[in-house]
């Protein structure tokens, strides 16, 4: 897989756009997964979920650039 090692996790959409923002300008490539937290099957969905909390991103980067994808993200 060439995206095997995950380096950042969030519910926050900001916060998704500030960490794939610090990879593009420092060249590391990444992918992105989205997760929807809530049941979508279900008619009425979760009761007293926050909708701009209720998707999971996961930022997965390639196993060499693990750790510099954490310096830059962490600045």
């Amino acid at each position: 897989m060439l995206f095997g090692r995950e380096v950042f996790l969030t519910r926050d959409s900001n916060e998704l756009n500030r960490v794939t923002g610090k990879l593009i300008e420092n060249g590391i490539e990444y992918n992105t997964k989205t997760n929807n937290i809530t049941n979508p099957g279900r008619s009425h969905g979760v009761p007293f979920i926050n909708a701009a909390y209720s998707y999971e991103y996961r930022v997965r980067v390639r196993k060499v650039d693990l750790e510099r994808a954490r310096y830059v993200i962490s600045k």
